[in-house]
């Protein structure tokens, strides 16, 4: 994408971890961490209901990779955000995971554009 779309691609390193990222982690880490505790008893069980319900939320791209992928990340996320309790380190995290995503041509996967786009 940089080569391809350079102004895309530098839309994207700035405009994702703002747009995308920082509300994603307030809903699948912190709300689902903190909001349901209850009925989510243990780290182990919050970090699987996050890395599967991240990864579902991206069915709407309408292919097995982001699914994969996210639900792949989304674990990683929520093992760290269990670790750390910081929604800044996770957002970082995601962020630059997502940038590097995008870089090196995966992105693809990861917009509407590509997946409604026949």
């Amino acid at each position: 994408m940089p080569r391809d779309r350079p102004l895309f691609w530098a839309i994207i390193k700035v405009l994702y971890p703002r747009l995308s990222v920082w509300p994603q982690e307030m809903l699948y880490r912190s709300l689902l961490f903190h909001r349901y505790a209850p009925i989510l008893p243990t780290d182990r069980v919050r970090i699987a209901a996050s890395a599967i319900t991240f990864g579902f939320a991206h069915v709407i791209f309408l292919n097995w990779i982001a699914i994969a992928m996210t639900a792949a990340g989304g674990f990683l996320f929520a093992r760290d955000y269990a670790r750390h309790r910081s929604l800044r380190v996770t957002c970082i995290e995601h962020s630059l995971d997502g940038c590097l995503i995008f870089t090196v041509g995966l992105g693809r996967f990861f917009y509407t554009g590509a997946a409604w786009h026949h």
